[in-house]
């Protein structure tokens, strides 16, 4: 028998649609930023402009959690086997997404100066141009912590309206407290001025195992919901 199926089904599927996707978007962007550059001078990042909506994609995503529950334990898989692998597979997806999304920063930053275009980033981001590293963490905290969250609110609804309403609490605070750290969600009492790699990730490590908990306890015994023909 295999060994973790759900994370290496997850990884050879899914994954690999996430990271196409996420390629079609810096290439939507590039054509973006060459049509804008015939009428108007260039002085932003687009890469960066489209950090904006990543978070919001990936908790849009996460959400799909319980739906994946869904079809797993029809396929004879366990809601244990299920809550061990898929968080697994939202870290190494979170990963590679973010080496995709820091390719899209080096990339970018050789056009522009060829170009001769000027480049900035949001105000709130951790990180400077060149330093790829911290780019590369920033992404992986946005994502990982924004997908878990989606995952915990997808779990909390699917197991009880009431629950779900009541896990919206809990996943505010996670998204608050991680993007004042990774510089994705920065609002104003939020801003804690990391700017280090060891601090944004301590951050991240202790949002994504809150987020792991509280799935768990929202899935580890919901009951399996078929649909009546009517």
């Amino acid at each position: 028998m295999n060994r973790w199926p759900i994370l290496r089904y997850l990884l050879s599927s899914h994954t690999v649609v996430l990271v196409g996707f996420l390629l079609g978007v810096y290439l939507l962007v590039a054509v973006i930023v060459a049509v804008a550059a015939m009428f108007t001078e260039v002085t932003v990042s687009g890469v960066d402009i489209a950090g904006q909506v990543l978070p919001w994609l990936a908790a849009g995503y996460g959400y799909s959690a319980a739906a994946l529950l869904s079809t797993v334990l029809t396929h004879g898989r366990t809601r244990r086997e299920f809550l061990a692998q898929h968080p697994v597979f939202l870290l190494v997806t979170a990963g590679l997404l973010a080496v995709v999304a820091t390719g899209a920063y080096a990339v970018e930053a050789v056009v522009y100066r060829a170009a001769g275009w000027t480049r900035t980033f949001q105000d709130q981001r951790v990180f400077e141009a060149g330093d790829y590293p911290l780019i590369l963490l920033a992404y992986v905290s946005m994502l990982a912590v924004w997908m878990m969250t989606g995952a915990l609110l997808g779990g909390a609804f699917y197991r009880d309206e009431g629950g779900g309403l009541l896990a919206l609490l809990p996943a505010a605070v996670l998204l608050s407290v991680s993007g004042g750290a990774n510089g994705f969600l920065s609002l104003p009492f939020t801003r804690w001025g990391l700017t280090s790699a060891p601090e944004v990730a301590v951050v991240t490590v202790v949002a994504v195992a809150a987020g792991w908990a509280l799935l768990w306890a929202a899935l580890r015994d919901v009951p399996l919901r078929t649909r009546v023909a009517s």
